[in-house]
């Protein structure tokens, strides 16, 4: 994960502006760690953001869906 990165899931979570520059600041010094900074978002009163959203993301429940063509991009035309 990169800065431009966590701004963004921060972003996301609707954090404050002061609160994504201190924790973009944080993560800096001491490095960018999903449960730092999830513990560093929860004594600034928020949920746990960054690691619920990996937890989310699985790879493996993308192979369980297929494509489905539910209507037909462009209309055909038949000759009589």
């Amino acid at each position: 994960m990169t800065l431009q990165d966590l701004r963004f899931a921060l972003e996301l979570g609707c954090v404050m502006d002061q609160d994504i520059e201190y924790l973009v600041e944080f993560s800096k010094k001491n490095g960018i760690d999903v449960t730092t900074m999830d513990d560093e978002l929860v004594k600034l009163g928020y949920d746990r953001i960054l690691e619920s959203q990996l937890e989310d993301y699985d790879d493996d429940e993308d192979e369980d869906y297929g494509y489905v063509e539910k209507f037909r991009h462009k209309s055909k035309f038949y000759e009589d």
